[in-house]
């Protein structure tokens, strides 16, 4: 029995790491690898009383570690699903690997070094760093868009999964997309290098306002302007966000016709990329996710509005079909 057929209470932790090491040692290590380097880095938030842009030193780090070590068994989970180009996909898993070890050894040298990884031109040793991490992230793009035309080619045996996975590559290639977008130029920015002046760090996660002021606890998104972190971090997590759903939907609703299921992940697919588009289109307006204003209130509520109507109206469709075939046999 494949490790993706399991009922969830008989996957075994260390039986699941050797059957993913087999599909990708790379991509498995750096799972591992990052999920140790969060463990060994969690007491820093305790004991360095470092801030670095107005967060703690060690939580960016802790983040992307956990992100990472998610990311990459997400992605070595897909690999075993494709049993077609498993050559281009092992080449774009190595590509990811390395990509997302880089990424991750910036972020804590820079820690380190007391200073930001992110649109650092501080010193030329911060902008090598950046730079070095740019390329990285060039590569990690990549790799994720040859993964998404490879699962757009595969043929998938549940057509639920299918609409989840293809969808939500997609949206994590756009959300990663957003990151080249954080690296351009704010308008003050912009202003001091048309005057010839020299930028200490060009590009920025917020919108509106410097980074590095007032923002929610943990995750320390802007409560004074704009955020692309919330939209970037969507995109890149609906890789694990809508294949969960999509196997809610197989496990608790099992009792729809497979075409009702498959139509109401497509209500979710499109719900969840419709509410990606909502935080961009918030944040691009300068606006913080605390604060929403009435226009994006009511956008909001219309997207409730229509994934309820659209939820409700299949599940009608699904039992009227179901009570007409059942008259027709009777």
């Amino acid at each position: 029995m494949s490790l993706f057929n399991f009922p969830l209470q008989t996957l075994n932790l260390e039986q699941t790491l050797k059957q993913f090491w087999r599909i990708n040692a790379p991509m498995t290590f750096v799972g591992v690898f990052t999920f140790g380097l969060l463990l060994l880095m969690l007491p820093g938030l305790l004991i360095d009383e470092r801030v670095i842009t107005g967060a703690p030193a060690w939580l960016k780090p802790c983040k992307f570690a956990f992100s990472t070590s998610v990311y990459s068994f997400t992605f070595v989970w897909l690999l075993g699903l494709l049993k077609q180009h498993r050559q281009v996909a092992g080449l774009a898993a190595n590509a990811t690997a390395f990509a997302l070890v880089v990424q991750i050894i910036v972020i804590i040298v820079q820690v380190v070094r007391g200073t930001t990884s992110h649109f650092n031109f501080s010193t030329p040793e911060d902008e090598a760093l950046w730079k070095f991490m740019e390329i990285a992230l060039v590569l990690l793009w990549t790799a994720t868009l040859v993964t998404v035309i490879l699962l757009v080619l595969e043929r998938l045996d549940n057509p639920v999964l299918a609409i989840a996975l293809r969808f939500s590559l997609s949206l994590t290639f756009i959300g990663m997309g957003l990151g080249f977008f954080m690296t351009l130029p704010t308008p003050e920015q912009s202003s001091a290098l048309a005057a010839g002046q020299s930028a200490l760090h060009i590009g920025a996660h917020s919108v509106g306002v410097p980074d590095g002021g007032p923002g929610i606890p943990i995750l320390y998104l802007s409560t004074q302007g704009g955020d692309i972190r919330l939209p970037h971090l969507l995109g890149i997590h609906a890789v694990q966000a809508l294949p969960l759903i999509s196997w809610l939907i197989t496990s608790t609703l099992s009792h729809l016709r497979q075409h009702t299921q498959a139509a109401l992940m497509w209500i979710a697919s499109f719900a969840y990329a419709m509410l990606m588009c909502l935080f961009i289109w918030q944040a691009l307006r300068a606006q913080p996710i605390t604060s929403p204003d009435e226009l994006t209130l009511a956008a909001l509520a219309l997207l409730v509005a229509v994934t309820l109507v659209a939820t409700v109206t299949t599940l009608v469709v699904d039992r009227y079909e179901l009570l007409k075939t059942q008259n027709f046999n009777d």
